[in-house]
């Protein structure tokens, strides 16, 4: 009987991430991102819709939303800072504060490559990803933003956003690498 192949945890395949950008055979403009499909804890996916992410049912007509995931090597590589991209998508994931002082999510026009290639102003872009559970979940701490993480609505086709631990939204997310 053929065992089935280990699923990583996230610590492990953010170890991996690490790893690979560390190694000197691999150009710094050649370095691709690592792929992965997010979706929280009531099976909702990520969903590029026009510009924003928002977090949906999958049904079968969804098309796969992938995200591109780079680590951020100016950082403690031991809070396991990453950036986030939505594929094929020319912005990343960024925090912001908007003009009411909350802080909230958008998707700003810059290369995830750019960010990987320079990332010492990049805090904004980078978020602390860290396992939960069993490592089969996974949570994203802004390193703009201590305390607030990558969250979605209890209702669907609502954008994500930013908030703390213990309140109503959802903060834990499963992965799957897309090989």
């Amino acid at each position: 009987m053929a065992s089935k192949p280990h699923k990583k945890s996230w610590d492990e395949e953010t170890a991996d991430l690490f790893h690979d950008s560390k190694s000197e055979q691999v150009p710094l403009s050649e370095s691709n991102p690592r792929l992965y499909k997010f979706w929280d804890i009531n099976q909702k996916y990520l969903f590029l819709v026009e510009n924003t992410l928002v977090a949906d049912v999958k049904t079968s007509n969804s098309p796969e939303q992938l995200m591109a995931v780079l680590p951020n090597i100016s950082l403690d590589s031991a809070q396991k800072p990453i950036f986030m991209a939505p594929e094929k998508k020319k912005s990343c994931l960024s925090c912001v504060k908007s003009g009411t002082g909350q802080y909230q999510i958008e998707l700003k026009e810059k290369d995830i490559k750019e960010l990987y290639g320079d990332p010492k102003n990049a805090k904004a872009f980078t978020f602390y990803s860290k396992e939960e559970g069993n490592g089969d979940k996974c949570t994203f701490e802004s390193a703009e933003f201590p305390g607030w993480f990558i969250s979605t609505s209890s209702e669907a086709k609502k954008p994500i956003g930013l908030s703390q631990k213990g309140g109503t939204q959802n903060i834990l997310f499963y992965f799957k690498r897309k090989s």
